[in-house]
């Protein structure tokens, strides 16, 4: 059975439709996810190359909410003008929002030189705050270091995102008081549900956000009828075979892939923001809430943080 579909309209805060491995079946996938109810999609850039996409991305769907930023990833790679060319998009484009930019100690963020990614991350915040922008941030195991920036750089009315946050309970508190909010994606269904509770129990109610993080991420279920496929992605098609003719839910295939068992359906396959009821549906379980309450409160949270001048949302209002 397919997932009910709650009355509240949902916002993912966080995804990466300009992403090279969707960007073609970007149109389908923003229909699938209106389809589903996803009113807002904040599409977040990661580098110099993909901030244009990202603006035409904007321009051409009104339910697109632009975000540019300098991962840390690609620190290193910047251009000597890079800020002044993150500056000019910011403020020719009055709707976007700072992101995705951050502090990353994996494997791979470890390429880049941690100084270097303190440095760059400070001045895009310093951006953000100048611009009264939300900023989203990324952090992989990198939260003490990211609280003493924060606590050197102080608060930021504008608010900022901890995206797919994976910090302890314990970092709640401390990054709260310098305006963050929390969102969590489908990274965070892979954690263990008394561990995942725990956080989330600690997150202020009205500092919570819902977030797809696609095309990477997807989410963990139990029945792979609630999820969307990415049309022509190989690893969704192992998984689900009639899911390269469309981008709707695997249900015809049900019988065939429940088999499979959580955590083996799909796995390595994209994912995109249609599925972000099925994020919705786990974290309003483990939270002991209704679908519905959750949705309702999610959506205020993040209207609330993305209706800054200029916003998309206040345009519309």
């Amino acid at each position: 059975m397919a997932m009910a579909i709650t009355r509240t309209p949902l916002f993912d805060v966080h995804c990466h439709l300009q992403d090279n491995r969707i960007v073609d079946t970007a149109p389908s996938l923003i229909k699938a996810a209106t389809k589903a109810g996803v009113k807002w999609m904040a599409v977040n850039g990661t580098s110099e190359a993909d901030w244009e996409k990202v603006r035409q991305m904007s321009e051409h769907n009104s339910c697109i909410i632009p975000c540019f930023g300098l991962h840390p990833w690609w620190a290193s790679q910047r251009s000597k003008d890079w800020l002044s060319k993150l500056r000019c998009m910011l403020q020719s484009v009055p709707c976007s929002t700072v992101g995705e930019i951050g502090l990353c100690q994996s494997i791979r963020g470890r390429e880049v030189e941690e100084s270097i990614q303190v440095d760059v991350l400070r001045q895009q915040l310093e951006l953000a705050r100048e611009l009264e922008r939300p900023a989203a941030i990324h952090c992989v195991r990198a939260f003490r270091s990211l609280q003493g920036l924060l606590e050197e750089m102080g608060s930021f009315p504008a608010g900022i995102i901890l995206h797919s946050y994976s910090g302890s309970p314990e970092f709640v508190k401390v990054f709260a008081k310098h305006g963050a909010y929390f969102s969590f994606s489908g990274f965070n269904t892979h954690v263990k549900p008394q561990k995942a509770r725990r956080i989330w129990q600690q997150v202020p109610r009205d500092r919570l956000l819902l977030e797809t993080d696609c095309p990477d991420a997807l989410p963990q279920v139990d029945d792979p009828t609630a999820l969307f496929w990415v049309p022509g992605d190989p690893a969704a098609t192992a998984a689900v075979p009639s899911s390269n003719s469309d981008c709707c839910h695997g249900e015809e295939m049900h019988s065939k892939s429940a088999s499979n068992g959580r955590g083996g359906i799909g796995k390595g396959a994209l994912n995109q923001p249609a599925n972000l009821r099925a994020i919705l549906s786990h974290v309003a379980s483990l939270l002991e809430v209704t679908e519905e309450v959750l949705a309702d409160a999610v959506f205020t949270n993040a209207s609330t943080l993305f209706s800054f001048p200029g916003s998309k949302l206040v345009d519309c209002s």
